[in-house]
């Protein structure tokens, strides 16, 4: 039996969080059903979204919209590029505090 690849961890992933097509879903639901390890990561992302349904839905923060936006944009335009761009490059700091920003606004939600 082999563990599954990132691309399939990312269709369950998706899959769980409403993410694909719902023509799709019916076709990755039976891949779920008729495949040990994707069941078994399935049933790992719907154990950890769970306690997330008991709370009530919020609108994103216009800032933190704005900056995930700003900071996917960047790097699309990144990687599309293979030459030097005028963008600056995204340093790991930058990315850390917007993971920082993001997880504290999901702790920051949680805790209401």
């Amino acid at each position: 039996m082999s563990s599954l690849d990132r691309k399939e961890r990312e269709l369950v992933f998706d899959y769980c969080l409403g993410l694909i097509f719902a023509e799709d879903a019916a076709k990755v639901e039976a891949w779920i059903a008729c495949n040990e390890q994707a069941a078994a990561f399935h049933a790992r992302i719907q154990a950890a979204l769970g306690p997330l349904e008991s709370l009530p839905s919020e609108s994103c923060p216009q800032e933190l919209a704005e900056n995930t936006v700003r900071c996917l944009c960047a790097m699309a335009r990144e990687a599309q590029t293979s030459a030097p761009s005028p963008i600056p490059r995204l340093r790991s700091h930058d990315l850390e505090d917007f993971w920082l920003c993001l997880s504290n606004n999901i702790l920051m939600t949680s805790s209401l």
